[in-house]
């Protein structure tokens, strides 16, 4: 492996647009995007489809997703409950503890309950954000790190899938955001865990290399696979900031593998539809690794990742990787990429 060294100019290089056609321009100006996203899904997924997701944004249907905490309460009880409370659940079918609300009451909010309070239950805005962790799939006793952990979702359920065993380290640049992760591991009454706030690109000097059978890096990221939470995400992220964003999440991506033990799996995610954060950033640090292998899912309900986009060819290996789509999946778009060093 060698240090990587990738500079702004040749990202931009890669992942500008040449040239804007009239169609994109139209649903630009249409719907208030960035007029070089639309031209990327036009050419993404052709005209209608990209029509579709542009339509997925507008007319979301946001579903609030919960995790049940089955080493504190049991599920089947915690969902009689809250019917009793009048909401209406959903059976999630990849996640057998997990389930989402097809419509709650006025009062109580799913974020006041009693059994809330308790630690009984997580609160997802969706259900993507449940998928990183299952695919990162920690065994108990393991010892696993959570590079960007805040506000602690994804950390939660990593705790849970641990049974409460082992270390967690949950980081996070932001000392303030990790007070609200704190927050939820002490009502969920996890003990099995660290907090720290360290810039992630520079955990290697704090930990040495090959130190975790796990790592979780849930990228930041432009966040475009969550216009429905956010519409200033249609033109919030130019061109140049997308390659400053890509050349963190290269950095970080590296620093994950670095991590990692031999055998152990690093499971790179963003809640962006963007290539270039993605196929283009996994690609990228391939180029710099022997012995990485990228995993087959163990979950197969989505989609596929690109092997090419503009006029830069991936490495093959990357359609292993799982794309959810808002048009296809009535999900917020999500990226996840499941990588281990052998």
């Amino acid at each position: 492996m060698h240090e990587i060294s990738v500079g702004i100019n040749n990202i931009l290089k890669d992942i500008t647009i040449d040239f804007i056609s009239e169609e994109a321009m139209y649903l630009a100006r249409k719907y208030g995007y960035a007029p070089y996203m639309v031209e990327r899904y036009l050419r993404m997924l052709g005209y209608e489809e990209a029509l579709k997701l542009i339509e997925s944004f507008e007319n979301f249907r946001k579903r609030i997703a919960i995790l049940c905490n089955y080493l504190r309460y049991d599920c089947d009880k915690l969902s009689k409950k809250l019917e009793n409370m009048n909401f209406v659940l959903k059976n999630i079918q990849w996640c057998n503890y997990c389930l989402y609300i097809e419509t709650a009451p006025s009062s109580p909010s799913i974020g006041s309950t009693h059994e809330y309070l308790k630690g009984y239950y997580y609160v997802y805005r969706d259900q993507a954000s449940l998928i990183p962790p299952l695919i990162l799939n920690p065994e108990k006793n393991s010892i696993t790190l959570d590079m960007c952990a805040a506000p602690g979702g994804k950390a939660a359920h990593i705790m849970l899938l641990m049974e409460d065993t082992g270390l967690l380290i949950a980081n996070d640049i932001s000392r303030r955001r990790s007070i609200s992760l704190l927050s939820h591991f002490i009502r969920m009454g996890f003990k099995s865990y660290v907090v720290i706030n360290e810039n992630a690109i520079e955990l290697v000097k704090k930990f040495g290399k090959e130190k975790f059978d796990y790592v979780l890096l849930d990228a930041p990221c432009s966040a475009e696979g969550g216009i429905m939470f956010d519409p200033s995400r249609k033109t919030k992220t130019s061109i140049e900031v997308l390659a400053k964003l890509v050349e963190r999440e290269i950095k970080l991506l590296h620093t994950a593998l670095q991590l990692v033990k031999r055998g152990g799996r690093v499971v790179y995610t963003t809640c962006s539809i963007a290539p270039e954060e993605n196929e283009y950033v996994v690609t990228k640090v391939l180029e710099h690794y022997d012995g990485i292998e990228v995993e087959e899912p163990r979950l197969n309900y989505w989609s596929n990742g690109f092997t090419k986009f503009l006029n830069i060819t991936f490495d093959y290996r990357v359609s292993k990787c799982i794309r959810i789509w808002p048009h296809r999946h009535f999900m917020e778009g999500y990226f996840i990429c499941s990588l281990v060093k052998t």
